[in-house]
């Protein structure tokens, strides 16, 4: 394969690549050998910014809570370079009971972050975590008690930077403004499901929705106008997003969740189009690459079971939008 350089970007005092790489199905729906082969891939092409949770993935058959960062433990020992990388894992969606689901989930109180940090360490062979998530918000436990614990790792060494996933705006602006008043660390990212395509208003999707499957967590919020306003308005946090091709959605309308099969998705569909035709590009080589020029400093997490498919999104990273397209597809967005 040509060799890909994918540009940099900042989050928080790291230095990222524009198009992360999500590890989720490493070393258990993806093969042992593949995954390794991904992973080369994406370094090759420049990549540094590799995403995984410490719940992945104990739904599939045969997986645990783990798979994905002992997978990518192994990679590092094999491959070394820990110091080039930036490695992102979550906290707070690993059920405690075999067979449990969300209800059953660690959490996020001090106990449970401290305890999971230090079992997420040993997975990925490392002595330090760059970025923290807390992985889905738990509002049984005070924010400050979360933040604190956060603000401990940060202080010990072991994490770089912190950031949430499926939170709501307001809860980011709670836990930074908390962050603020203790002089804690403060988030510096949201992990949030986003697309191109947008579900029906109103309805909240389940990983089952997601995945087709019984998935890692309980109910996903999709990025919207209210958390867009929120990123554009404090320069420095940025979004990541997930599922930004909707698992072959994008590519394909056929593959579109229920969710999605609405007019104003097809009045999208005929704009992407349009594009496609006019670049060449592909329609994910396309929602990629509008991803990463927007102004609501978006970084794409991008998976892939095969390698043509990690190929055809790092080319995104050459495809060039002109002003007028990237005016179509936000207003289409």
């Amino acid at each position: 394969m040509e060799v890909l350089m994918l540009t940099r970007t900042e989050l928080g005092s790291l230095s990222v690549s524009n198009m992360a790489f999500g590890a989720m199905y490493l070393g258990t729906k993806t093969n042992h050998g593949t995954s390794m082969a991904l992973l080369d891939t994406y370094l090759a092409a420049g990549g540094n910014f590799i995403d995984t949770a410490d719940n992945y993935t104990f739904w599939v058959d045969g997986g645990k809570s783990g798979d994905s960062e002992r997978l990518i433990g192994e990679w590092l020992a094999n491959r070394g370079g820990r110091d080039k990388l930036v490695i992102a894992t979550k906290v707070g969606a690993r059920p405690t009971e075999e067979g449990a689901f969300l209800d059953k989930a660690e959490g996020l109180s001090y106990e449970a972050i401290i305890l999971a940090a230090e079992m997420s360490l040993e997975n990925l062979g490392t002595d330090y975590i760059d970025l923290y998530y807390a992985h889905v918000d738990d509002r049984t436990v005070p924010i400050e008690e979360t933040l604190r614990a956060f603000d401990h790792l940060v202080r010990a060494g072991k994490v770089r930077e912190i950031a949430c996933s499926n939170y709501t705006a307001w809860r980011v602006e709670q836990a930074r403004a908390t962050s603020a008043a203790h002089g804690f660390a403060s988030y510096v990212a949201i992990q949030h499901r986003h697309s191109f395509f947008k579900p029906a208003q109103g309805i909240k999707l389940g990983l089952a929705d997601a995945l087709g499957e019984r998935g890692g967590h309980g109910v996903e919020n999709v990025v919207g106008s209210e958390l867009i306003d929120y990123v554009e308005a404090h320069p420095g946090f940025r979004i990541v997003a997930y599922s930004p091709l909707l698992q072959g959605g994008v590519a394909d309308p056929n593959r579109l969740a229920k969710n999605y099969l609405t007019a104003d998705n097809n009045k999208r569909r005929t704009v992407l189009e349009e594009i496609v035709a006019e670049t060449g590009a592909t329609a994910n080589q396309i929602v990629l690459a509008w991803m990463m020029a927007t102004r609501s400093a978006v970084i794409p997490l991008v998976a892939a079971s095969k390698l043509n498919q990690l190929e055809e999104n790092l080319k995104a990273s050459k495809v060039i939008l002109t002003a007028e397209q990237l005016d179509k597809l936000n207003e289409a967005a």
